[in-house]
């Protein structure tokens, strides 16, 4: 590696700063043309924008658009909507794939736009033909972003997001955390709880006249709609550029054709658990980028023993990609300890992505410890997905495999 052709600024075709190859790519799965050509656009858009800028995205007050221009002239924001909207509807396995590129190059780029893939396939899924065919097209083409917010449906104790009905729809009190991408964002879609302890989830824009034509049909008694503010950017230890903040809620209208869905706790924990692997995609793209780091180590220091761990750790991320695909296929679910697995697996994505960054730390010694390196944004970044989408399940696997490590 370390005789590769350099540009006229000294680095290497597709690197970040410090010269480091962007990524090491995935293994090729079989997949239709059409697929295929989804994630070249995507690892196009990574060597040409996200990962020339990772660092200076991660390091900003808010997310870079540039970022989002660019996998917008691709289609790629609208990979997870159906094609009657402009969406490309890639199969789950393209999706995951796609993601592990992204986060391989830019997590909070990644993380962001994550997002707006579940608010979009929500919107998309509503009974509302005015709702789906104001809204998803533009989501589809990325000329309009929408936040997600009902983690917090999960947490114990008593709701901090209520929804009660009212006359011609539904009104939210209390606060929904962690909306992330808000600024660049301007709707959401959230979840609450209703006095019988399931759950709502609803659309709403931050400001309704962006969207007059899906407020034509009546509003609230007394014209009344409430009030939503959100919270400055909350300051955070990785993924900070990620624009999240607290939205507060009172009393705040919700039309009937905005409602979503309704499900109840049972549904959420059974999705949960069919769904564990759907969260390893990031933590693997974060282990592949260490994996880079390390093989460039090892390609410039020449020392064996970091040679050796580079083809350690290749071996394992091969492996968990292996074993997250041959347990995510439908199939699967069938099988009697099926969650067993899955969730050690989960678990697995996670210690990797620690382990293959402290690793690549420990291969460039002092330097990482720059923030203009990416080595040490890569640790950061795989603590935020030790947390992300974290389930008791999964803490107590993530635990369990830490515990063994010790």
């Amino acid at each position: 590696m370390a005789d590769r052709v350099r540009d006229e600024r000294g680095m290497i075709p597709g690197a970040d700063t410090i010269g480091a190859p962007q990524v090491t790519e995935p293994k090729a799965y079989s997949a239709p043309t059409a697929s295929n050509a989804i994630l070249e656009n995507a690892r196009k858009v990574c060597v040409e924008v996200l990962g020339p800028h990772a660092q200076e995205a991660d390091r900003a007050a808010r997310p870079r658009v540039e970022n989002f221009e660019a996998l917008a002239s691709y289609g790629l924001l609208g990979i997870a909507i159906p094609k009657e909207f402009g969406g490309l509807d890639a199969p789950a396995v393209v999706q995951r794939q796609y993601t592990e590129i992204l986060a391989s190059y830019c997590g909070v780029t990644t993380f962001v736009q994550a997002q707006h893939h579940g608010a979009s396939r929500m919107i998309a899924g509503s009974k509302s033909a005015l709702l789906r065919n104001t809204l998803v097209p533009n989501l589809a083409a990325g000329r309009s972003l929408c936040a997600i917010s009902f983690a917090h449906l999960r947490r114990p104790g008593p709701p901090i997001l209520r929804a009660m009905f009212a006359d011609g729809g539904v009104r939210l009190s209390g606060t929904a955390p962690w909306v992330t991408g808000w600024g660049l964002m301007n709707q959401v879609v959230l979840g609450a709880t209703l006095p019988d302890g399931s759950f709502i989830y609803v659309w709403s824009p931050a400001n309704r006249n962006d969207y007059p034509e899906l407020f034509e049909q009546g509003g609230p008694t007394r014209d009344d709609w409430g009030y939503l503010t959100a919270s400055d950017p909350l300051p955070l230890c990785t993924m900070n550029a990620s624009a999240t903040v607290a939205i507060h809620l009172d009393n705040w209208f919700i039309p009937q054709g905005h409602v979503l869905s309704q499900s109840d706790r049972a549904t959420m924990h059974r999705n949960d658990r069919n769904g564990v692997l759907n969260a390893t995609a990031m933590p693997i793209g974060c282990a592949s980028a260490g994996l880079r780091i390390l093989e460039h180590a090892a390609a410039s220091k020449k020392l064996s023993s970091i040679t050796r761990a580079a083809k350690s750790f290749a071996d394992e991320v091969s492996e968990a990609r292996n074993q997250v695909e041959r347990w995510s296929n439908p199939e699967s679910a069938a099988v009697p300890d099926f969650f067993e697995r899955a969730v050690g697996i989960r678990a697995w994505c996670i210690e990797l992505a620690l382990r293959t960054a402290h690793a690549a730390i420990t291969a460039v010694s002092g330097s990482a410890n720059s923030l203009d390196h990416p080595a040490q944004r890569l640790i950061r970044e795989s603590m935020f997905y030790t947390v992300q989408a974290q389930t008791i399940e999964v803490m107590d696997a993530t635990l369990a495999r830490l515990e063994r490590d010790v």
